[in-house]
């Protein structure tokens, strides 16, 4: 997403925009989706306008105002989001969000994958993703630099059918460095939580694990809001489309009810409706700005146990991670 505000004028386009596509034909913005909009537009541009007061603009306006790749797929993707925000997904919604996609000839994997749950195709849907996720594309790279059997080993410790001492010893040496690392704040997050390492029993699978150094560097916690918040900021700064889709998995599992599977695997805490908690859409919608403003892949762009030892407060102050507000 850019980070740059838009003037009033954009903005108000891009508010218009947006509106036209999650309310097809007059239809009203379901309350969860006011609020995120709302919180959104004022976050990462600046305007203060409610989205119930405006009138909506038509899929060719927009695009004829709009002319910045980037800024169309951010808009896309911003729509993709709120109509996700929703059980079910209104087929209705989901066919105009495609035409604002077309109109600004945006081809984004989310956009089918939204109109497939709109069908209740989940399954089609979830195959969609294997093939967009930043996951899967990040192990078959990995794959390609030699790492089958270490991360077939991290594998099988997730299932529990072997574990692997040699992947669990790495991330159990975090706890050996000093407070107040970045690798150290890892350790702990772990021993907070409760949560196995990768290579032992039931430890995340290392690829997923990934996201963890994230969780510290963000300081968002584990639960079903905190996890959004995260893969929210993720999807914010990562300039590759995956990103994003990792944000439409953790909707899935947490707000629409779509995904309830990670890795093979059922997700115990998987529920819906995060984002109906108090105070849910502004800190989403500032982890959107956070996100915007590091402009740093963190997830994929980084090698974090080369930056394990590095102080947190410096690590953000590197990566522009700003503190949350409010």
């Amino acid at each position: 997403m850019h980070a740059q505000p838009p003037d009033a004028a954009t903005a108000d386009a891009y508010l218009r925009g947006v509106a036209g596509a999650i309310c097809p034909d007059g239809r009203c913005m379901e309350r969860v989706q006011h609020d995120t909009l709302y919180a959104v537009t004022r976050a990462l541009w600046g305007y203060d306008v409610d989205p119930a007061d405006v009138e909506p603009m038509p899929p060719e306006e927009l695009a004829a105002r709009v002319g910045d790749p980037e800024r169309r797929r951010g808009l896309v993707q911003l729509m993709v989001t709120l109509e996700l925000l929703l059980h079910p997904v209104p087929a209705e919604v989901s066919d105009r969000v495609g035409e604002y996609a077309d109109a600004l000839e945006v081809h984004e994997p989310s956009v089918r994958q939204a109109r497939l749950l709109a069908r209740d195709q989940a399954m089609l849907m979830y195959m969609c993703i294997q093939r967009n996720s930043w996951y899967p594309a990040e192990t078959r790279r990995e794959l390609r630099q030699g790492r089958l059997f270490e991360l077939l080993r991290s594998k099988l410790a997730y299932y529990a059918v072997a574990r692997d001492d040699r992947i669990a010893g790495r991330w159990r040496a975090l706890g050996d460095l000093p407070e107040g690392t970045w690798g150290r704040g890892v350790f702990d997050f772990y021993g907070r939580n409760g949560f196995p390492f990768p290579g032992e029993r039931h430890g995340i699978y290392e690829v997923g694990a990934m996201h963890d150094w994230v969780h510290v560097l963000t300081d968002y916690g584990t639960t079903p809001e905190g996890e959004i918040d995260v893969f929210a900021f993720i999807a914010a700064a990562m300039p590759d489309p995956q990103g994003f889709i990792l944000l439409v998995v953790t909707l899935g599992i947490f707000q629409n009810g779509s995904v309830r599977h990670m890795f093979g695997r059922k997700v115990p805490a998987a529920c819906v409706d995060a984002m109906d908690a108090p105070g849910a859409p502004l800190r989403f919608a500032d982890a959107l700005r956070r996100g915007t403003l590091c402009g740093v892949d963190v997830l994929g762009g980084v090698d974090h146990f080369a930056l394990a030892a590095e102080p947190l407060d410096a690590v953000r102050e590197r990566f522009n991670v700003v503190p949350p507000q409010g």
